[in-house]
């Protein structure tokens, strides 16, 4: 405890602390409560590779950052395989948790040459989905 209330001091002094943290049992937190995520994941999709399909996602209000929006761990990656863009999310298969873009998808050759959509979620630390992002569609090169 007496070290973290050294590494506290100093960053007070300095003026690198935030002046509405806590310390509670060992941890810097910011009290109150995590709010779930407002905007959508913009998603992007290269098929530039044989059976892959390199998913890229930026939020919506900062398209041109990679940065996540406040409070979010990652985003959910939800892809349908075949068939037309799903019409809601139960049609969807959960392909992963991504904490940083982009994100490597890979196929079997008996999925070349069909129609993946993609519909993306970002997730706040207390896994609290966010609103669904539209639909990206790209084919499986074969």
């Amino acid at each position: 405890m007496l070290r973290i209330s050294i590494v506290v001091a100093l960053a007070s002094c300095l003026g690198i602390m935030p002046p509405r943290r806590s310390i509670r049992r060992g941890f810097i937190a910011t009290p109150g409560r995590t709010p779930a995520p407002t905007t959508r994941p913009v998603v992007k999709v290269d098929t530039s590779q044989r059976l892959q399909h390199t998913i890229s996602f930026t939020d919506e209000t900062t398209p041109t950052s990679t940065r996540k929006p406040a409070g979010v761990v990652g985003c959910d990656i939800w892809v349908k395989v075949d068939g037309p863009p799903p019409t809601d999310a139960t049609q969807l298969v959960f392909l992963a948790t991504d904490t940083r873009t982009p994100y490597l998808a890979t196929f079997d050759g008996a999925d070349g040459g069909k129609p993946a959509h993609y519909m993306l979620r970002w997730i706040n630390t207390k896994g609290q989905p966010g609103p669904w992002s539209e639909t990206a569609t790209a084919t499986i090169g074969a």
